[in-house]
Parts: structure tokens; C-alpha cells; sequence
């Protein structure tokens, strides 16, 4: 037993020295391997962190110097003196585009709003502690001011909104910034949120809060460094909740810092239009009854207190002092259904269609809706129209809401007219391409868009000559849209004539005249030409704008 039991020690103890020289063997190895690690882990942290090391000096510079970095570690190749991929890409578009590179300041995060970035230093190329951009050469565009630059600021968990390009392409955030310089509707580039690839061109810099998204908006920056604004004023969009205030914007839906103002005023929105009149440019337009003028046509306080107005004026000079800019020009100038040329070969199921306002049903049409659409005319003519003439035709909106009330009419109509109650554009448009002409009777009407509406869809208009606005839409000179009356002395006159005509392919040609003269294109530019000419020194239009719209 004691034999067996000093053998199992002596075996016990051999295992053991045995255990120690083997891991005595093995600890050379493993330290090897734990220096190859530490220097692979510090080789690695150089690569990627080579342009951080410049930026510290002292020891990042001599880590770099002593294990080569410019030789071992670049990151850019060489191209042209001390130009990196980036400014070279930027430069043979320059080239190409016979146009000097200009030096682009580094992105900025989003401040509050726009309005505090051209408050702040003027120092806009130093870059806040947000800066994520180093400054890049970029080719400037022939439209650019000779004295300024481009910077884009960056929005985080913003949408841009709107596409810039019809074919819609996806590009990096650098590439992304040379195609937004060369197209026209490029105002900012959106790329998915911290991401800086599957960036697309856009036309509108709303900023609206996505978290998927980052935005980021073209800037300029002038001279003096400080950024010059094209973003609208902060207090702009609060204003547009008071019905007076109505909004302008680009071809492309940005906003820019215009306010049209298309009635009058109450003195709570005087008030707010004093309190930013320098900031904001106010004009005035024709768009409610007789404003600007009073019922007896007489200027009010609001044919002076704006700078400008788009009037419907046959003589304005008698109207506003010289320093207040004009134009010709209405809202109903602007947008224009698209409908297709009437089709002859189809008769009209309508004579004429009439269009009122249902506010005052209750009341017989003998209220403020019935002045402004000259109901008591338009029953007096239909007198005649249904009594002698036979015609059939459509009075929209002469009828309540319920569609149980409805406006009286000469009982020489009973039978011949379609009353409606108030109709959406779709349903107004199907009575009106019906019609074989549309019956503007009104005289307190500064905007009537039913006019040119009816003009887009192919129909000729009959209109009272003393109408304030939309006059200009019958147009004398070739007497293609349709005809005036003066009163009933000269009513059956041109209703006879109109009748005549408006069946005879080719007598009236109201779509082609109002498509060659009014419209988006047409106002839209006209506008824009305005307020360049007379306004350049107060608004900064965004980049690529070529219409100004309502």
C-alpha cells in the first residue's frame, strides 16, 4: 500500500513539472501575438483617424512623420497641386462649363431659422463645433453674382420636398452638389438621415420634420461672408392664417418673401402688416369687389400704403400717386384649367351658364352676394333671354345648401333653367363645357376667374363693360373671346351676336387667345419681371426661379 501510494505522488509531481515547462514554453508565443495585435489595432487607428492627427499637431504630426502616413496612409490620391478626388471632379466641371471655381464654406447644421443666420457674425466659412463638411471648390453658375459663393447648410431630420429632376437619379452627397449647380430648379439636396449616399436633387427647401431625411439647402454667401437669405421671413406663414395675406411663391413652390395682399385690411392685420411692412414686401392685388377703391370708385387708404399693386384698372394713373409701381394683373391671370379645344361636331346642351354666390339665398338673393353678382340685372335679362330667345341655361349656386331654397326666377324660365347650390370646380366645369357661352353680368368684381376659366375651357364669355375686373378678357382688338353690353339698351344686341357666333367653328377662339396671353407662364413671368424691375433690392429670389405665381 505504501509502495502504491509514493508511486501515485511521484506520478503526480511529474505531471505537474511537466504542465510548467510546457507553459513556460508557450508564454514567447503568446506575447507575439499580443504585440502584433497592439501594433495592427494602432496601424488601423492611424488610417482612419490620419486627417484628425494633422489637425492636433505636436504628437498626432510626429506619429504620422514616423511611420510615413503621406506614403502608406493616404486616403486621397494626388491629382492637381494640392486639389483632393473631390475638388477635382468640381474642376473639370468647372472647365467644362467655362465658369471659375469658387471656394464653397463649410456646411452648417440647422440654426432656428434663416432669418438668425444672416444675424449672426459675419464669419460664415468658420465653422461651428456641428460642422461635418471641410470646404470644397465648387464651380459657380453663370447666374451667380460674381461677388458671392455657395454653402449648403445642413437640415438634419428634414425633407426637402419636391423633386428637381423629371428622372429622378441617385447620386453621393459630393456628386449630388455638382449636378444642384448646373440644375436650374436644384435648390437642395435631401440624403437618407447621417448618410451620405441615395442623395437626390430637389426643387423646394420647406423643411418638413422627417427623421428619415437630411436636407441640405443651397446657400449664398456674399462679400462680406454673411449668408444671403432666400428663405422666407420667420412670421411669414403665421401671416398667411389672415385671409388679406396670400403667399407667392417659384415654378417650383418655394416661398418667397413677397405677400400679396387681395382685400382690405382690419386694424388688428393692419397692425401686423406695419410691423413687418420693412421686413416683408407687400403688394396689393385686385381680388375682392372694388378694393381698393370704395363703392362710389374712389381710392381708400389702400391705394398708397403699399408700394406696389397689381390692379384691374383701365386708367390707374388717375388712381395712384406716381410712386406706387403698377401692373395689369389679377388672380385670376394665373393658374388655367387644361381642357381640350371644343369639339363642333358635339351641340351644346346649355345656352349660357351663370355663376352666383349662395350666401344670401334666404334672403331672395338680395344681399351681398346678389349685389356682387348683379342678380337683379341677370333677372331682368332673363326676362328676354327666356321669354324671346327661348334659351335654356345654368344658374349655379341659386340654390341653398340643402338644395331646397332656391332664388326666384321669371316664370318665363320655369322649365328652361337648371338651378344649382353650390359646386365643386369639377361639377362647375361639366355645366360650363356645356355651354355655348358664359353670362358675366357682375360690375363689383375685381377677379372673376370663372371668366378666363371659361375662356381655357373653349367658351366664349358675354360680359358687363363696366365690370372692374376682367374686363381685359374680351378682348376688342380681334374678337376672338367675346362680347361686351353695356346695359340693356345694347343687352339683345350682343346677345344676339354672341349667339350667332359661338356656333360658327373659328369665329371665337377663346382657349387659344387666353393660352397665348395669360396662365401660369405668362402672369408667372410677367410677375417675376415686376419685381425684379423694380424690387431686386428688397427679395432674394431662390436659385433657378423663372416665375413668380399666386
Amino acid at each position: 500500500g505504501a509502495r502504491k501510494v509514493a508511486r501515485q505522488s511521484l506520478s503526480l509531481m511529474a505531471r505537474k513539472k511537466a504542465s510548467s515547462r510546457s507553459w513556460r514554453n508557450f508564454l514567447p508565443i503568446a506575447l507575439g501575438v499580443l504585440v502584433l495585435a497592439s501594433l495592427l489595432v494602432f496601424f488601423l487607428v492611424v488610417l482612419v483617424y490620419s486627417d484628425e492627427l494633422k489637425q492636433h499637431g505636436g504628437a498626432g504630426q510626429k506619429v504620422l512623420q514616423h511611420f510615413g502616413q503621406r506614403n502608406l496612409f493616404a486616403r486621397k490620391p494626388s491629382l492637381s497641386q494640392g486639389a483632393s478626388v473631390d475638388e477635382a471632379v468640381v474642376q473639370n466641371v468647372a472647365a467644362d462649363a467655362g465658369t471659375e471655381a469658387i471656394e464653397e464654406p463649410a456646411a452648417i447644421e440647422d440654426p432656428a431659422d434663416a432669418q438668425k443666420v444672416e444675424e449672426a457674425a459675419p464669419e460664415v466659412v468658420a465653422a461651428p463645433e456641428v460642422v461635418e463638411e471641410q470646404p470644397v471648390k465648387i464651380a459657380q453658375p453663370e447666374a451667380a453674382i460674381a461677388s458671392s459663393s455657395i454653402t449648403w447648410k445642413k437640415h438634419p431630420g428634414k425633407s426637402c420636398q419636391g423633386y428637381a429632376e423629371e428622372a429622378v437619379k441617385e447620386r453621393n452627397l459630393k456628386d449630388s452638389k455638382v449636378a444642384c449647380l448646373t440644375t436650374d430648379a436644384c435648390v437642395a439636396i435631401e440624403c437618407p438621415h447621417g448618410s451620405e449616399n441615395s442623395c437626390t436633387l430637389r426643387a423646394v427647401a420647406n423643411l418638413v420634420v422627417y427623421a428619415e431625411s437630411d436636407c441640405f439647402e443651397w446657400m449664398e454667401v456674399n462679400a462680406d461672408g454673411k449668408i444671403i437669405s432666400t428663405r422666407v421671413h420667420p412670421e411669414y406663414n403665421k401671416l398667411l392664417k389672415e385671409y388679406p395675406f396670400q403667399q407667392v411663391t417659384t415654378q417650383t413652390g418655394n416661398q418667397v418673401n413677397v405677400i400679396l395682399v387681395r382685400s382690405q385690411m382690419s386694424p388688428q392685420q393692419k397692425r401686423m402688416y406695419e410691423k413687418y411692412k420693412d421686413e416683408i414686401l407687400f403688394i396689393g392685388i385686385s381680388s375682392m369687389n372694388d378694393y381698393p377703391l370704395d363703392a362710389d370708385m374712389k381710392c381708400t387708404e389702400f391705394c398708397e400704403i403699399y408700394p406696389a399693386f397689381l390692379h384691374m384698372m383701365r386708367e390707374p394713373e388717375k388712381k395712384f400717386s406716381p410712386n406706387v409701381k403698377t401692373l395689369l394683373m389679377s388672380q385670376s391671370d394665373f393658374s388655367l384649367p387644361d381642357f381640350p379645344p371644343r369639339d363642333y361636331a358635339v351641340p351644346r346642351k346649355y345656352d349660357f351658364t351663370y355663376s352666383s354666390s349662395d350666401c344670401d339665398v334666404h334672403t331672395d338673393c338680395n344681399g351681398w352676394c346678389g349685389w356682387s353678382k348683379n342678380w337683379s340685372f341677370v333677372k331682368e335679362a332673363l326676362v328676354m333671354m327666356c321669354g324671346e330667345y327661348n334659351l335654356h341655361g345654368v344658374l349655379v349656386a341659386t340654390k341653398d345648401k340643402s338644395g331646397r331654397k332656391a332664388c326666384s326666377i321669371p316664370k318665363a324660365c320655369e322649365g328652361k333653367m337648371t338651378q344649382t347650390t353650390y359646386l365643386d370646380q369639377k361639377d362647375y366645369f361639366n355645366y360650363l363645357k356645356q355651354s355655348r357661352f358664359a353670362f358675366l353680368p357682375q360690375v363689383h368684381d375685381a377677379s372673376p376667374r370663372v371668366s378666363a376659366q371659361a375662356l381655357a375651357l373653349d367658351v366664349p364669355i358675354l360680359m358687363n363693360y363696366h365690370i372692374h375686373g376682367g374686363w381685359k378678357y374680351v378682348d376688342q382688338k380681334t374678337n376672338k373671346t367675346g362680347e361686351f353690353f353695356h346695359d340693356m339698351r345694347d343687352f339683345r344686341q350682343s346677345l344676339e351676336k354672341i349667339l350667332h357666333n359661338s356656333d360658327i367653328p373659328g369665329m371665337y377662339e377663346p382657349r387659344k387667345w387666353v393660352k397665348e396671353n395669360y396662365g401660369n407662364q405668362h402672369s408667372g413671368k410677367r410677375l417675376l419681371d415686376f419685381v425684379l424691375e423694380h424690387f431686386s433690392h428688397r427679395v432674394k429670389l431662390p436659385k433657378g426661379t423663372k416665375l413668380l405665381l399666386t
